[in-house]
């Protein structure tokens, strides 16, 4: 986030007081994936997230007897890893970078802190990572129908 607090953000963090997307910003920093970078791969410790800038993510996972498959694809303003959440803090599926990509990275111990110590922050933060794991559920459920599907048409 840093000189960006506000650049594609989810509406959520937009609606943010200037002083608590300040503090956000202050804990993240700018990275970039070039296009085929493994991010994390599923089962790795997580303890970060990231804020798309730009660029598009693919999420996979691993499934016996058909390979590797994509469950969903994120894009700007989308956020990344959310896996660090709660215990066991392991990365549910592998994330490989489709294109370029921009993101601010945020550290999941000091977004921790930011959000224990600023407890109006706290319930916004976890109100976004609540709607994107709902979101994640959903895109994984149709992901699932449909290759299940795909299946039975053979």
């Amino acid at each position: 986030m840093n000189d960006h607090a506000g650049e594609y953000c989810p509406r959520e963090i937009e609606a943010l007081a200037d002083d608590q997307r300040h503090r956000l910003a202050a804990i993240s920093r700018e990275v970039q994936f070039a296009a085929g970078t493994v991010v994390f791969r599923e089962g790795e410790h997580a303890d970060r997230c990231w804020l798309l800038r730009s660029g598009r993510i693919a999420l996979t996972t691993r499934i016996p007897g058909r390979g590797e498959e994509t469950v969903e694809t994120l894009s700007v303003g989308e956020i990344l890893g959310v896996s660090w959440f709660r215990p066991p803090r392991q990365w549910q599926w592998t994330a490989t970078a489709v294109t370029s990509v921009t993101a601010a990275e945020v550290d999941a111990t000091m977004l921790q802190s930011v959000t224990e110590s600023d407890p109006d922050l706290g319930r916004a933060i976890y109100s976004i990572l609540a709607n994107t794991l709902l979101h994640r559920l959903q895109a994984t459920r149709a992901r699932l129908l449909d290759l299940y599907a795909r299946e039975h048409v053979r």
